[in-house]
């Protein structure tokens, strides 16, 4: 847990920067929000392009702040928004494209099977479980690449295979205690959403469908909660397992190659 705490204060060092991160929440979610109104599906929740550019932002400055972190460059706190070279876009986007694209071919080779074949959804779904579950791991390419800013190599599907063994135990409890942390946020959010219907406060300000004011509110504050979790506090506290476990690994297999 002492771990999970020093991720959030590292995250916290630089104040003045979440004041822009939670303006970055706010039109994240209301572009969001309003772009689904003007498109007539005002239910919908982060699934349109602006979910699309600001996940592309967001990510691009958390591999600037890990990059930062792992080679201990102005103390590793989060940087200042204008230091994201191009270079880091395009290779987010490209390592998010192809290891997507393994993502959806085996959850439609699950759904082919089922149909073709075993007729039985507990093969599909096991395929799926094990999909999230090394999904987990894939937070490694991105320190890989975080640390020298470099993609090669960074494509191999078996990566996160090796991966799983010596990283296992450390990113299951970090994993486990950050969801339990979002848990507790969610809770949160039902306590607000239950105190403002007692109080008659949650049918303010109606936008559409089903969004009122407290809404954008909330999901303002979640947004900002998810990207600092998310994006920086979780894989912050990788770092640590990244440089005892998976560096001497890539780097092992690194000079294997080099020799053969």
């Amino acid at each position: 847990m002492a771990g999970i705490i020093e991720s959030y204060k590292k995250i916290y060092e630089n104040k003045k920067i979440h004041i822009g991160l939670f303006i970055i929440a706010f039109l994240w979610s209301v572009s969001s929000v309003l772009f689904d109104i003007a498109a007539g599906k005002p239910d919908n929740y982060k699934q349109n392009i602006f979910d699309i550019l600001f996940g592309i932002f967001i990510g691009a400055y958390s591999l600037k702040f890990l990059h930062n972190a792992i080679n201990n460059i102005d103390n590793g706190v989060l940087p200042s928004f204008k230091n994201i070279k191009g270079k880091i876009y395009w290779d987010m986007i490209k390592l998010d494209i192809v290891w997507g694209f393994y993502a959806v071919i085996t959850v439609l080779a699950s759904v082919i099977l089922y149909l073709t074949l075993v007729h039985s959804i507990i093969l599909p779904v096991t395929i799926i479980i094990l999909t999230a579950f090394l999904a987990i791991f894939a937070y490694y390419i991105y320190l890989t690449y975080a640390e020298n800013l470099d993609t090669k190599g960074l494509y191999n599907i078996t990566l996160i295979f090796k991966f799983i063994k010596p990283a296992f135990k450390d990113t299951m409890i970090k994993f486990c205690l950050f969801i339990l942390i979002m848990l507790f946020a969610v809770i949160i959010c039902i306590l607000v959403y239950a105190a403002a219907a007692i109080i008659g406060i949650d049918n303010i300000g109606h936008i559409a469908g089903d969004y009122y004011a407290l809404d954008f509110i909330i999901f303002t504050f979640a947004s900002y909660f998810i990207i600092v979790t998310w994006y920086f506090a979780y894989p912050y506290s990788l770092i640590s397992t990244y440089n005892t476990k998976i560096k001497p690994l890539l780097r092992k297999e690194k000079d294997n190659g080099e020799n053969d």
